[in-house]
């Protein structure tokens, strides 16, 4: 299935506008279906209101559109990857799921409004701002949510998709093309913007813990990190952990991670000491050493991106300006 041009932008994919979606549908959609395409073009979602109405907007065959829905495991592919000492299970759409779930998270991306402390798949954000959160900070506390796509149920992406403005019938559809094995699949395109979306209930606990302790927090992804400039409040482990008690989400406990200066404080990959964010002493000597091969002209041509990627994010992190609090 070949994706159009600039179709992923547009709300109604093959179409400029709703009434034109409506047109299209003629005899294939009821009064209140009608109307649900209307109110969900008024507030900039993608108006999937049923099977029929996904297919002509796509301009693919309803056939198409059950076999995703009924037999979603013959349309992903499996591989898996490396990750510190383990493996991640990748879970990647097949392309013409996959033009589905690009065209819908693009859309859902767009309506969703992240908490201020949320930086992980959100559009302008990166895990430099995330860490810059934490600088000046005499302690960290970081703990790590196991398998955060797949644990994000059905039920919770089917909520995520209502609080979003879909109804509880295209809600349960929809859901249908973004889980699988009963959780967000891990490789979608859908699953970051989903994650986000169903985790907002959490992250409002979060917030209020936060203001409750006096600290900084940041999420990004499924890092979670408080930090302060006073002493470290003893309770706060302790509370953090009964928020995950009875959800769907679990704490990694062998990643939760407490941090008090004069020893090291770490948030994602970089130091959060003093007013900036720094590389690590171990990477620092690495990125020396690419220089001196680089200069030397020792480098292979097939290590060349790879070095040179590494000495590109050096600079972006020396030359990261921590914004004010």
């Amino acid at each position: 299935m070949k994706l159009p041009h600039l179709t992923i932008e547009s709300q109604f994919f093959l179409f400029e506008a709703a009434t034109e979606v409506v047109t299209a549908l003629e005899g294939h959609a009821s009064s209140e279906e009608i109307d649900e395409i209307y109110r969900l073009a008024e507030i900039g979602l993608p108006p999937i209101v049923s099977r029929d109405a996904l297919a002509v907007m796509l301009g693919v065959n309803p056939g198409l559109i059950w076999s995703l829905e009924q037999k979603p495991e013959k349309y992903y592919r499996y591989f898996p990857i490396k990750k510190g000492k383990g493996e991640r299970h990748i879970y990647a759409p097949r392309v013409a799921l996959k033009v589905i779930q690009k065209w819908i998270s693009f859309h859902l991306s767009k309506v969703y409004l992240p908490p201020k402390h949320v930086f992980g798949f959100v559009p302008g954000k990166s895990h430099l701002q995330a860490a810059a959160v934490h600088c000046g900070a005499s302690w960290v506390f970081s703990v790590d949510i196991r398998d955060f796509f797949p644990s994000t149920s059905v039920l919770q992406v089917e909520k995520a998709l209502r609080v979003i403005g879909y109804s509880t019938g295209s809600a349960s559809l929809l859901a249908k093309f973004f889980c699988l094995s009963g959780g967000l699949a891990q490789g979608a395109p859908t699953s970051p913007v989903l994650s986000n979306i169903a985790f907002y209930d959490v992250d409002s606990v979060l917030l209020d813990i936060s203001k409750a302790y006096e600290c900084r927090l940041s999420r990004y992804a499924d890092d979670i990190v408080f930090s302060g400039a006073c002493e470290f409040p003893a309770g706060l482990p302790m509370a953090i952990s009964q928020i995950f008690e009875g959800l769907d989400w679990k704490l990694a406990p062998e990643k939760t991670e407490t941090a008090i200066s004069p020893n090291r404080l770490k948030v994602h990959g970089l130091l959060v000491h003093g007013d900036r964010i720094r590389l690590t002493k171990g990477y620092r000597n690495r990125i020396r050493a690419y220089e001196h091969l680089l200069a030397s002209g020792l480098v292979r041509d097939d290590d060349r991106r790879r070095i040179k990627g590494h000495l590109k994010y050096a600079q972006q992190v020396a030359e990261f300006i921590t914004p004010p609090n």
